[in-house]
């Protein structure tokens, strides 16, 4: 992922400086700054998508919090449960296994 970036930075200099040394105008600069900034977050979301959603600690955490909810303790981290689909099937199969 670091040569990835390191490429498009590169790249993105040599344009930014072929823009400074020509006339175009503040429009133009804008427009293909902008493409380049979405081409390199596109870039580096599709290099993060590689990697596994699945995470240990945040279902191990749902589970624990699911099972003490099933048993009288009731506790669902709203954090948790909006931002990580760990914690949520952790959560659930928690709450199910100890009923």
């Amino acid at each position: 992922m670091k040569k990835t970036l390191m490429r498009l930075a590169i790249i993105g200099s040599m344009v930014m400086a072929g823009f400074a040394m020509t006339g175009c105008t503040d429009f133009e600069r804008g427009f293909v700054t902008g493409a380049g900034v979405g081409v390199a977050g596109t870039v580096v979301a599709n290099e993060s998508s590689r990697r596994p959603s699945y995470s240990r600690s945040y279902y191990s955490r749902g589970y624990n919090n699911g099972c003490s909810s099933a048993r009288g303790r009731w506790y669902k981290s709203s954090y948790y449960w909006r931002s990580s689909v760990s914690y949520r099937n952790g959560w659930r199969a928690g709450y199910r296994r100890c009923r």
